[in-house]
């Protein structure tokens, strides 16, 4: 029910009461349909609708554009008082109104900061995409839950997790299909992986957190997403209610990122976050952040797109992960294969800053050299 359609509930002695407190002055033998429709274009125009809420004490502004946001409760008291300026209506903020309160406030509680020191925490995808990797170059490997395997070891060495990471991230993908459980022994399910990796980026990003996190984790980044328009700006965690859990579910995951000053958390969507509820690339992942060295090193920000270790893993070995993920081109795994090497090439020609001369000249050989022997 939009705001007019609500006011039309009311007596005309009521409606003649906000009339006074508004200054509005209908036309003489206006019917009760006009009178309703001029207090709703009041509350539409944006400067009267500042200029009444703004005469409101700061606590009263505040706690109706909490009711707005997330409707906490307002006393009776208050609730009489907005009754009286047509605001509420039987004690219900009418829709349309309530969307001019969001807008109109949004400012209050979205905020960027000249200055904030990141801290690093890698997405769950991108750790299971890692594991794939590795047991897509060993096939399969053999692992038991004994304090001293030496497999798990040599796993939580490789991929740079602790211990826990590393068998939480292999029960998701044994639950997913993706890979293979027979007694101690895990294999990569082949069929399923090349299945998995043809699905467009949306479609495998939705499916993976929608069983991580379930709706309840979908909608909290939704309402998130709804606050912040632009990379980045950070929202208040005042507007976004009831979400303990969802809240530690998605930053474990590496969906948000959480910052705290004055007293206050603020949220902001990580790169996976803002793609899974805007279905929209982040810009971080538009940008030529890869670094590359003359030493043939790969620099990748940990926040970057994880689905181009596709093209970059077939012939990288990670040796480093932080806020760079470090990698050593393996030259002689570049020898093998052309179109992985061709497409290893294209994404580090697209993605990187800067391609030293030294290892652009040994690709280009590589790719020649191969194109030669077929």
């Amino acid at each position: 029910m939009n705001h007019r359609e609500a006011l039309l509930q009311l007596d005309e002695e009521h409606l003649d009461d906000i009339l006074n407190k508004l200054k509005i002055e209908p036309f003489k033998d206006a019917t009760k349909s006009w009178i309703a429709k001029d207090i709703a274009a009041f509350y539409q125009d944006s400067k009267k609708f500042h200029r009444v809420i703004q005469s409101f004490s700061e606590k009263t502004i505040y706690d109706l554009l909490l009711f707005a946001h997330i409707q906490k409760p307002i006393t009776d008291e208050q609730a009489q008082f907005f009754n009286e300026y047509g605001i509420l209506v039987e004690k219900e903020l009418p829709g349309d109104l309530k969307d001019n309160l969001i807008q109109w406030s949004r400012s209050m509680f979205v905020i960027t900061f000249s200055s904030i020191s990141e801290g690093t925490n890698h997405s769950f995808f991108l750790k299971c995409v890692l594991l794939l990797n590795y047991f897509e170059r060993e096939q399969n490997v053999k692992l038991t839950q004994r304090k001293n395997d030496r497999n798990v070891r040599l796993l939580t060495e490789e991929l740079i997790m602790d211990k826990e990471t590393v068998w939480k991230v292999i029960n998701t993908l044994v639950n997913y299909g993706l890979i293979q459980k027979t007694k101690h022994l895990y294999e990569l399910n082949i069929s399923a992986y090349t299945k998995w990796k043809k699905q467009t980026v949306d479609k495998v990003l939705e499916t993976f957190y929608g069983k991580q996190v379930g709706r309840r984790g979908i909608l909290f980044l939704q309402k998130i997403s709804k606050y912040q328009q632009n990379p980045d700006e950070w929202v208040d965690m005042t507007v976004i209610s009831d979400t303990a859990m969802e809240f530690d579910q998605t930053r474990q995951l590496g969906l948000i990122q959480v910052h705290r000053e004055s007293g206050k958390t603020y949220v902001q969507l990580m790169p996976e976050g803002w793609y899974l509820t805007k279905k929209q690339v982040h810009p971080l992942w538009n940008q030529e952040a890869l670094l590359v060295s003359a030493s043939f090193e790969i620099f990748v920000p940990y926040h970057y797109d994880p689905f181009i270790l596709f093209e970059l893993l077939p012939v990288c070995r990670m040796k480093d992960s932080h806020y760079f993920l470090v990698f050593d081109i393996e030259l002689d795994q570049i020898m093998k294969n052309k179109k992985v090497t061709q497409e290893f090439h294209y994404t580090l020609t697209g993605c990187a800053s800067a391609i030293p001369d030294v290892v652009d000249y040994e690709l280009k050989v590589a790719i020649n050299k191969l194109k030669e022997e077929v």
